[in-house]
């Protein structure tokens, strides 16, 4: 029993300890709560004093004849005196306008210290009254007792409550003991009833703090929410909107009339006819997207993100719609209440870059993408319908670009594009892969066919261009391949394709060449510089030089790109393309990218740590088993850190994926190698490479940067690649940049770094390292001729 009893003395304690502890009050709410319950009590205790008066009134009238009258009056007159001084403060603060957090505090403070006086004089009384009592009148004392301890249960804040409250118990026990008749009962039950009133001052304080702080907070969450609401309405691109149980719209916001360009009062009847307007009238074929928001709303479903047409003046735009059905308390149906946005400008940009995707920027033909797409499926119906594959090839066109400039280039092929349109038929299809290269896919079997729509393309093509009052000559060559007859396969039709085409150049230009099988003279040449190739393996007569890549903002090198040199002993200095595809064809592709890969990083080792090196990889070395394996060891004889490593692949890698590109992709990428996606947009690009693949960075092609600020459309697909990469949190690189202006654009429009002739040639790792160590920013964007010339003259 003991034991039970002394336990539940410890719980009580540990119970009486935490209340003490959550009276704290947070230090943001203090002053309204301070303020809160300065008014609170003000109203409590103007009660409690005319309870008070009332008490000294019954005691006055119940001792009147009582012995010792003068003592007794003068207490009875000191606790009149004090209850009549608090209910005039009380008052007084309840008129008070606008009280500030101090105000309450000295409020609270007085009235405290009024409050521990009376209880003073409370305590002196019940002493006096205590000894002066007759059998008769000790009841009504013991019921002031009880109700002089109570009062203070309904006291709040607590100071003002303790400060009553302890006097006068503290009063009631010594009367108790000097009474002149003793009750021992009497007072062990006043005592335990000391307690009680103690702890409930206690828990109801700590209660009415914790609800007064959960109601502050309410009230500034739905402030909160209420301003955000309103700023939201007022400011943002969205707008809110709710129906009734009947569908019937409410009253809109003025954002949705502005963005509708319609009157608040047009917006009435029923969702989603009253929002959308005179679209419902003819968009409601079955699956269309009116058709489907209908359904989802007669069902009562939620539904998010549902993009549908609106008529605007004449104009269709987009608007996504998001509802929730809003249920009452029983469950039932009472309306939607959702969010609306237009998104007709992104569903333009994301329209304008699916088309980039698959269609060439600048003369709107098929790129890349969709004429492979186009050959593959030609190929796997070739035995039922054969069809002619043409390469083209502009004669003379570097002339027009070095002479004339590359805007007049790009309108010689945007011309030249119109020209294939008007040879060929609405069944066939035109390409630009690239450059001055195209190809056409013919619907025919008969090869003179063929060769007659190439002796039109050829003709048509060949007809002098005029551009700013001056006229452009220039010719074209074709190369021609049947299928299924030459091969079956998109790559062997290219190649073959290809052959017939380097035969019309070889013959004369300005002619087309059908594929045979006796095409071997430049077969011949390949095979000499192919064995030349596995000769300059053994040799070493492979170099590198790199070609800075800066830090748009302040100028800094950031890197480098490696690029592959051959010094041929008898050809001199061969750039990769004239020797990249026959190390691809003779196998040796892996070897030359191993010892590429080793020699950038062995170099890039000595760069300071925030430089990093970008190398090139070709699609075939994607399908060696072991390229991870050679990049480790590539990194790791080197001492090279991971993250300094790029890799660059282009979207033909993407076109020849399987498991093992993309297992090996993200195996680099989770070792931190960084991978680049080059020269996005060159009519290659799918959007869902993007999605697919762990690109860390995307590089503009230099055809998009050489009339920037020139060309809007230039302008538009750069500034809409470098929204989509930084979306998808990618870095842009723009290839390329050889004028002060782009680089400016390019800064303006956020594109983070950039590479070309503007900053550095391709140059020595020597000279590069010179650049490092010199440390000159190449900004505001200006030639490093000076720095190259004082490094080339040490």
């Amino acid at each position: 029993m003991l034991q039970e009893s002394s336990r539940l003395l410890r719980r009580f304690t540990k119970s009486f300890g935490r209340l003490a502890a959550g009276l704290k009050v947070p230090a943001d709410l203090s002053e309204r709560l301070l303020l809160d319950q300065a008014s609170d009590f003000s109203y409590i205790i103007l009660a409690i004093s005319l309870l008070g008066l009332n008490q000294i009134g019954l005691l006055l009238i119940y001792f009147f004849r009582q012995p010792g009258a003068l003592l007794r009056g003068l207490m009875f007159l000191a606790v009149a005196v004090c209850y009549f001084i608090i209910m005039g403060k009380a008052r007084l603060w309840l008129r008070r306008d606008k009280p500030l957090g101090e105000d309450a505090k000295a409020y609270i403070r007085g009235m405290s210290q009024l409050l521990a006086v009376m209880g003073v004089v409370w305590a002196v009384l019940f002493v006096i009254l205590m000894r002066q009592h007759d059998t008769g009148q000790l009841s009504l004392l013991y019921g002031v007792f009880v109700g002089c301890l109570a009062t203070p249960v309904m006291v709040s804040p607590i100071s003002c409550a303790i400060s009553y409250w302890l006097p006068t118990c503290l009063g009631i026990c010594i009367a108790c003991v000097f009474a002149t008749t003793f009750e021992p009962f009497a007072l062990v039950n006043l005592i335990a009833f000391m307690g009680l009133t103690g702890f409930c001052i206690l828990y109801l304080n700590s209660r009415l703090n914790e609800r007064a702080v959960s109601s502050l907070r309410l009230e500034e969450n739905g402030e909160v929410i209420k301003l955000l609401l309103r700023d939201f309405e007022e400011s943002a691109s969205d707008w809110l909107w709710e129906t009734s149980a009947g569908l019937e719209l409410k009253p809109v916001s003025h954002r949705l009339a502005q963005v509708a360009h319609r009157p608040v009062e047009s917006f009435r009847g029923q969702f989603p006819r009253a929002m959308l307007g005179e679209i419902m009238n003819y968009d409601h074929r079955p699956g269309s997207p009116i058709d489907r928001l209908c359904r989802v709303i007669d069902e009562h479903s939620p539904f998010r993100d549902m993009i549908v047409p609106v008529l605007i003046n004449g104009e269709e735009r987009y608007w996504s719609l998001t509802g929730k059905p809003i249920l009452d308390k029983d469950g039932r149906f009472s309306g939607y209440h959702g969010v609306g946005s237009d998104i007709t400008g992104q569903r333009r940009q994301q329209e304008q870059i699916a088309f980039l995707a698959r269609h060439d920027s600048l003369t709107k033909l098929a790129n890349r993408v969709l004429f492979n797409e186009v050959l593959h499926q030609a190929c796997d119906n070739c035995q039922q319908t054969g069809f002619a594959l043409l390469c083209l090839d502009l004669d003379h066109f570097k002339a027009v670009n070095d002479t004339l400039g590359h805007a007049t280039g790009d309108g010689v092929l945007v011309a030249v594009a119109e020209r294939l349109r008007g040879c060929i038929r609405e069944f066939d299809i035109a390409a630009r892969l690239g450059g001055d290269e195209f190809a056409i896919i013919l619907v025919t079997e008969d090869p003179q066919e063929a060769g007659g729509i190439a002796s039109r393309i050829i003709e048509r093509v060949s007809r002098p261009y005029h551009f700013d009052g001056q006229m452009v000559q220039i010719g074209m060559s074709a190369g021609i391949t049947m299928a299924p007859r030459d091969s079956r396969n998109p790559s062997g039709l290219m190649k073959n394709a290809d052959l017939a085409l380097y035969r019309a150049k070889a013959e004369g230009r300005g002619t087309w060449r059908l594929y045979d099988v006796e095409m071997d003279e430049r077969q011949k040449d390949r095979r000499i510089l192919q064995s030349a190739l596995r000769q300059a393996v053994l040799r070493d007569e492979f170099r590198l030089e790199y070609q800075p890549l800066v830090n748009l903002a302040d100028g800094r090198i950031v890197g480098a790109e490696a690029l592959l040199r051959w010094q041929h002993p008898e050809r001199g200095l061969l750039p990769p393309g004239d020797f990249i595809a026959l190390a691809e064809d003779a196998g040796l592709i892996g070897q030359i990218g191993e010892w590429v890969l080793g020699q950038a990083c062995r170099e890039a080792a000595n760069w300071p740590e925030h430089v990093g090196i970008a190398v090139n990889l070709s699609p075939l070395q994607f399908r060696d088993s072991g390229l991870v394996e050679i990049i480790d060891r590539a990194l790791a004889q080197a001492g090279l850190a991971p993250g300094r490593l790029e890799l660059e692949i282009t979207e033909t890698t993407m076109l020849e994926t399987n498991s093992e590109t993309v297992d090996a992709l993200w195996q680099l990428h989770g070792r931190g190698v960084r991978v680049a996606l080059d020269d996005f947009g060159t009519g290659y690009s799918s959007l869902s490479y993007l999605r697919r693949f762990p690109f860390d960075k995307i590089k503009i092609d230099r055809s998009f940067i050489r009339d920037l600020g020139y060309e809007k459309d230039d302008s538009s697909i750069v500034l809409a690649i470098i929204g989509l990469a930084e979306r998808m949190g990618m870095v842009v690189t723009a290839e390329g940049v050889e004028t002060p202006r782009q680089a400016e654009i390019l800064n303006s429009y956020g594109c983070g770094q950039a590479q070309g002739y503007l900053f550095s040639r391709p140059v020595s790792a020597a000279v590069f390292g010179e650049l490092l160590v010199t440390g000159t920013p190449l900004c505001p964007w200006q030639s490093v001729a000076e720095p190259l010339a004082r490094t080339a003259a040490q």
